[in-house]
């Protein structure tokens, strides 16, 4: 098993940030009838406004994505987790040559393999996008096309 590219890694960390950008324009959407980057900005971007905080504020006020989707951002907020903070390889012996390896922070005699997790990743991202989507324009949310 190989590290993760940078490239790799930073595809986990941009579709988590889209995916959590959708999350936002669901709540501010939901209590404002529109986008508003303030409430947003102020609130939401706060570094103690946490994942699992605005998971839950999403759960609360569109229950239809209670189980399967909710589920869906728990796996993909771990697996952006492990690329994010996971990466020091040990040895599980003391000689110069032995293979290194990565251990699971959840079970060390475990190795993680960061390309099925890229894998898992980029189908529970696509799964994930078309669920929020939706529940973003049925609350009324219209998107925007991309003018870069």
């Amino acid at each position: 098993m190989r590290d993760p590219t940078p490239a790799i890694r930073g595809e986990v960390m941009e579709k988590s940030i889209n995916i959590e950008w959708i999350v936002h324009a669901i709540i501010s959407q939901h209590y404002f009838g529109r986008v508003r980057i303030d409430f947003v900005s102020q609130i939401l971007f706060d570094e103690y406004c946490s994942f699992a905080l605005k998971r839950r504020v999403l759960t609360k006020i569109c229950p239809e994505l209670q189980g399967a989707v909710e589920q869906q951002l728990n796996r993909i907020n771990a697996i952006r987790n492990l690329f994010a903070h996971v990466g020091q390889r040990v040895s599980d012996s003391l000689e110069v040559t032995a293979e290194e390896r990565i251990p699971s922070p959840r079970d060390f005699a475990k190795s993680i393999d960061f390309d099925a997790l890229h894998k898992e990743f980029l189908v529970l991202e696509a799964s994930l996008l078309t669920s929020l989507v939706a529940t973003f324009k049925k609350k009324g949310g219209v998107l925007q096309p991309r003018t870069d």
